[in-house]
């Protein structure tokens, strides 16, 4: 080796060393971390990804950029990947330890430390890339030269997940932990340029303009970020190719604070609105469907008076046909057979006065019947006497009866009034449950469509932000946002349509037959009174009101009638005291008769007298039994009548009884079908947009530390990935055949040269 070489390597020798001894401190810890005066630190991590056209992974390294700004002292460590570490601001080394750069330094104005190293840790995203050529999967490199329909699929995976505990409310606002998968939120775009060969360029939703060359750039923007994007995301594009190649591509990504950034605060918003628009819909659901087991309940108790008011129709009904109706037939038997003894009665009077006076003229013949007539008067004056005590009796008990009739009449208006308003109130209600209900459902709807548009909203601005900010043209930009402004009316009207075709429906429909079933039990069972009573041959048909309203008109008819009827007995028993003090002097004529013929004549004006007094009782008491007799038949029709009215009477309330059970039956199914649904659905919204919220709070912790390797203590940090994707030209190929052609001349050169030399030499 010459000198000049040898003086060469020392130097070389000497600068490495030196350049390595640079990296090495003695040993020792840190002193604290300091920033004296006012220094702002901020450190930027950038990693540089180097693939081959498939995705796969050629090298990894890490930029590191330190800037100071302000005046002041600041002696701080910053973390640094140490494999490979290299200054970027000159030749020096580092001052490090544990895996931390010292920076120990005034500042007055900016100042800034660069380096590069080895990535050492594990990347946020895979990439994978795929070719197929007329629908047959190809290998990039094969890919060069060939003509036909390319298509090219990138898949690029947000690889950060981790499974965490996340905690978010239920409907019932109750707080509720599960297992999810939590990843580092991270935003990405990539970008690449086909050359003027590619055409007929079909894009999955990307960016597409003129590169200035002939080209088309093409533009992919991803939100790697659950629940608002996916973890994966499938991009590609399809073109004719002539003599293709595979174009490079390039991707960046960067984490961020998905509940911070002005791109997806909208969507965070709109998720934990509609968390608290699940648990309001879960509230009202919850109150409607509390209401609707209380109107189940009282359905039920309705149904129970129901039945002990059929029960109690039934022995009314039985009490009035078995008893009553039979037992004033027979009082009008007897008072028809009582009204013929009395006209009986007052035509032998006549004739007892007609043979009193020829008694009065023939006395002495009289003599020999005196003890006939004397016994014959005193059962007579019994029987006057049992006959005047009976219908004093029967008298003093005309008022009670009419009494009870009118209680009876007063207690079966009640019964009709109560009904009446059974049925208004079970049709108004109903009627206003069905319009509170359907308000309540459109409300809820409403409220839900309005907490989840904002979100959408959100999205789609986000989308249109992305584009306005893009190289697009004028026009294009402006299409763009008529789109956004028209997709945004379209997705509102589009949620609330299929909200009101797809869940009102059913819950106003299940409202509505459960209330028109219990409104439709009563109506059926009460029904509208008639004028005119069934004869079992095709008449009226029974209704509840309808048996009513027929007691009511016996009871009124009977009620009518009473009033001559306690007028008859009154004549009656008037009548019959008199016959009794008749009868009583006739016993005493008679006894004076059989004492001595000889104040026959006397006795026999007695007689006569008595006989008119007797004459004129018969009279008042034929007078009596005939009212008797008609208010005794009048009587028997009312009690016909009303046992007529109370078989309708219970027909009607057996008709409702077997109605009612359908009431309590349509109000649990309507619990069941209608309501418990809506709670269970307001549940799930809570828990699902809850469960979203959640994510992006748990991604946002993540997002504050994702930087890899950290930074200063205080300092500002800022992460970002580059991904170079190799594209494929043949140009390797190409250098690789010159590069063998070259070698190969070279030895054809030698061997020319030794052959040149040996014939010299030789």
């Amino acid at each position: 080796m010459s000198a000049r070489n040898r003086r060469r390597s020392t130097i070389i020798g000497v600068s490495g060393l030196s350049l390595a001894v640079a990296g090495v401190v003695a040993p020792g810890a840190f002193a604290a971390e300091t920033v004296d005066g006012d220094v702002k630190v901020s450190n930027t991590e950038t990693v540089q990804i180097q693939t081959d056209a498939s995705g796969k992974v050629d090298t990894k390294r890490v930029y590191d950029q330190l800037v100071l700004i302000g005046k002041g002292k600041v002696d701080i460590s910053n973390p640094v990947s140490t494999s490979g570490l290299r200054n970027l601001d000159g030749f020096g080394g580092f001052d490090v330890r544990d895996g931390k750069v010292r920076v120990k330094t005034s500042v007055d104005g900016t100042k800034k430390y660069r380096s590069v190293s080895t990535f050492t840790k594990q990347l946020p995203i895979d990439v994978k890339a795929t070719y197929t050529l007329d629908g047959k999967k190809i290998e990039p490199g094969d890919v060069v030269g060939k003509s036909g329909e390319l298509e090219v699929r990138y898949v690029i995976t947000n690889t950060t997940g981790t499974t965490e505990d996340v905690t978010y409310k239920n409907g019932t606002g109750a707080e509720v932990s599960a297992p999810e998968r939590v990843v580092v939120p991270m935003v990405a775009s990539m970008t690449t340029v086909l050359p003027s060969s590619f055409t007929k360029v079909q894009t999955d939703g990307a960016n597409a303009a003129g590169d200035g060359r002939g080209g088309t750039q093409l533009s992919f923007t991803m939100t790697l970020i659950p629940p608002i994007g996916k973890a994966t995301a499938e991009i590609g594009y399809k073109a004719q190719v002539k003599d293709a190649v595979i174009p490079a591509a390039s991707i960046s990504a960067l984490p961020v604070d998905p509940l911070q950034n002005t791109s997806f605060a909208t969507a965070a918003s709109g998720y934990s609105g509609g968390a608290e628009t699940g648990q309001d819909l879960t509230a009202g659901a919850t109150q409607i469907d509390t209401n609707v087991l209380k109107l189940r309940d009282g359905a039920s108790d309705l149904v129970d008076g129901i039945i002990q008011l059929r029960d109690g129709a039934d022995k009314l009904s039985k009490g009035l046909q078995d008893d009553a109706a039979p037992g004033a037939k027979k009082l009008a038997k007897g008072a028809g057979d009582l009204d013929a003894g009395a006209k009986k009665l007052s035509g032998g009077t006549g004739d007892l006065s007609d043979g009193a006076t020829k008694l009065k003229k023939g006395a002495g013949q009289l003599s020999d019947g005196t003890d006939k007539l004397s016994a014959g008067a005193n059962k007579l004056n019994k029987g006057a006497s049992d006959l005047s005590d009976g219908l004093k009796t029967a008298a003093a008990g005309g008022p009670a009866l009419l009494e009870g009739v009118a209680q009876l009449k007063a207690g079966a208006q009640s019964v009709d009034a109560g009904l009446v308003k059974l049925s208004a109130a079970t049709t108004a209600g109903g009627t206003t449950f069905k319009n509170t209900f359907a308000n309540s459902v459109d409300g809820a709807i409403t409220a839900f469509v309005d907490g989840f548009a904002p979100s959408l909203n959100g999205a789609l601005d986000n989308l249109n932000a992305l584009v306005q900010a893009s190289s697009a043209t004028p026009t294009e930009k402006a299409t763009f946002a008529g789109n956004v402004a028209g997709t945004k009316t379209g997705l509102k009207n589009g949620l609330k349509s299929a909200m009101d075709g797809n869940l009102a429906p059913p819950l106003k429909s299940g409202v509505n037959n459960g209330v028109d079933q219990l409104t439709g039990g009563v109506a059926g069972g009460v029904g509208t009174p008639t004028s005119t009573i069934p004869d079992g041959n095709g008449g009226q048909g029974p209704s509840l009101r309808n048996g009513v309203a027929q007691l009511i008109g016996g009871l009124t008819k009977l009620e009518g009638k009473g009033g001559e009827l306690a007028d008859g007995l009154k004549k009656l028993s008037t009548g019959a005291g008199q016959l009794k003090d008749g009868t009583g002097d006739l016993s005493k004529g008679a006894g004076d008769l059989d004492a001595g013929a000889g104040a026959l004549s006397k006795g026999t004006g007695d007689l006569k007298a008595g006989t008119e007094k007797l004459d004129a009782g018969a009279g008042a008491l034929k007078d009596g039994t005939g009212k008797l007799s008609d208010g005794a038949s009048k009587l028997s029709d009312g009690l016909g009548t009303a046992a007529s009215g109370s078989g309708q009477l219970a027909e009607g309330l057996d008709t409702a009884a077997e109605s009612a059970p359908a009431l309590p039956e349509g109000a649990e199914r309507l619990s069941k079908e209608g309501t418990s649904q809506l709670v269970q659905r307001g549940d799930a919204t809570a828990v699902d947009f809850g469960k979203r919220y959640a994510l992006l709070e748990a991604g946002a912790k993540r997002a504050a530390s994702a930087q890899p390797y950290g930074s200063p203590e205080g300092a500002t940090a800022l992460t970002a990935y580059k991904y170079e994707i190799a594209g494929e030209s043949g140009e390797d190929s190409a250098n690789l055949k010159r590069g063998i052609a070259a070698i190969a001349l070279l030895a054809m050169a030698g061997a020319v040269a030794t052959i040149r030399r040996r014939r010299i030499l030789g």
